[in-house]
């Protein structure tokens, strides 16, 4: 039997019971659909975070601590005091480097401002950083009111803190924090920073190192000395940043104070922004494919149903079954009739799948206000996949078929 042949046939046969048909393919739509979403919301706001970091490009990296986690899934970072000052002295020395901006954070309990109101009661509600003025230099963040601190009782504030105050706070204006050391300083913002990364940004007040910021450790000199969570360091210009990356990196492993005072499962990373982004988009990645295979579940569901379906067709055409057979119709025609028929169902629900997904994921991205990602991997897999699951479902309904006796078939009414 001609190919051509057996596409007419099962068309008829797929036709003549639509609603059958419509929902034996439903469970390869939602399946293929599904997988395509997540593969748009995860691709929209992927390229949403890459396009954020890369406006926002500045030669300068951060160095943290990480450590992996007890499941061995991915990295977490830590907030270890371990950077000591004479770290920021020798780091300010090397090649390359611009300014070092220690960072550490103090706790706070509640913030004073205007005529006696106060945001807070709980530490979440906004964080207090301690760094030097040199941290607003360049572009790594952008000033957009006044300027950087510039004595002890001034302090910068980002615009997340100002929304979080009604808009009431600006340039001139005085906040009174409390400390949960009982300490209460009252300091005149003097800039309003734009320190939003990626998308992400909390409330926070930046104020000078000096005197506000009070945890040492002692070193592996045996002296005492201020030590902070992280550092950023800038280097000259964007085309020196790879080199002094490295620099920096060299230092922290074989010569800082960080080195000797880390725990046995941390590691000290020198990060850029471009390294930042290949660490998030890796987990967005995963992510993504995790909640893909979940979705994928529905295939299963889907080829069962094709299989079911392609059965019970079997049993309907028992007798046309008998008459091809008797007019001389062959094992391999028949097999290849409802194999046909079966592919015809599955390449249906992965073409309405990879539709419905694009047109869900499009509304997605358009919410979110990212942008629109096409996934043409995986519209490619979801129509060899609405092909394997025709074929693999319909496999034994086509043997079963095939082995069909012509006269018990022609037997049947």
């Amino acid at each position: 039997m001609k190919l051509g042949e057996s596409i007419r046939i099962s068309w008829r046969a797929i036709t003549g019971h639509k609603l059958r048909s419509g929902l034996t393919t439903l469970g390869v739509i939602i399946g293929v659909g599904a997988v395509i979403v997540f593969m748009v919301l995860g691709g929209g706001f992927e390229e949403n975070l890459v396009e954020d970091f890369r406006e926002d490009e500045a030669p300068v990296m951060q160095v943290v601590t990480q450590t992996e986690p007890e499941g061995g899934f991915g990295i977490r970072f830590v907030d270890a005091p371990i950077y000591t000052e004479r770290d920021v002295e020798r780091l300010s020395g090397l090649e390359g480097v611009d300014y070092v901006a220690p960072d550490g954070s103090i706790s706070a309990a509640q913030l004073r401002y205007g005529d006696g109101q106060s945001a807070g009661g709980s530490v979440g509600t906004f964080s207090i950083t301690a760094t030097n003025p040199e941290a607003f230099q360049g572009d790594a963040w952008e000033i957009v009111q006044g300027s950087a601190f510039s004595s002890e009782d001034e302090a910068v504030v980002n615009e997340a803190l100002v929304t979080l105050l009604g808009g009431d706070v600006g340039v001139g204006d005085e906040i009174t924090v409390r400390f949960e050391d009982g300490r209460e300083p009252t300091f005149t913002v003097s800039g309003v920073v734009d320190d939003e990364t990626g998308g992400f940004t909390a409330p926070n007040i930046y104020v000078p190192v000096d005197p506000y910021y009070t945890l040492t450790i002692v070193g592996p000199d045996g002296t005492e000395q201020r030590a902070y969570g992280t550092l950023t360091v800038a280097a000259g210009s964007v085309t020196e940043l790879e080199a002094v990356q490295d620099r920096v990196q060299a230092y922290f492993d074989e010569e800082s104070d960080a080195r000797q005072l880390t725990e046995d499962n941390q590691e000290i990373v020198v990060r850029t922004t471009e390294d930042f982004v290949d660490q998030v988009t890796d987990i967005i990645d995963q992510f993504a494919l995790f909640l893909g295979g979940i979705a994928a579940i529905s295939l299963v569901v889907g080829s069962i149903g094709i299989a079911n379906i392609m059965i019970v067709s079997v049993t309907e055409r028992t007798r046309e079954i008998g008459i091809m057979k008797a007019v001389g119709a062959r094992k391999r025609d028949i097999v290849q009739l409802f194999l046909v028929e079966s592919v015809i169902l599955g390449v249906i629900g992965a073409a309405l799948g990879v539709v419905v997904g694009l047109g869900a994921g499009y509304l997605g991205v358009t919410y979110f206000g990212w942008p629109m990602a096409y996934p043409i991997k995986w519209i490619l897999i979801a129509v060899a996949v609405g092909l394997g699951v025709g074929i693999l479902s319909g496999l034994y309904p086509a043997w079963r078929a095939a082995r069909v006796d012509p006269i018990e078939a022609l037997r049947r009414e």
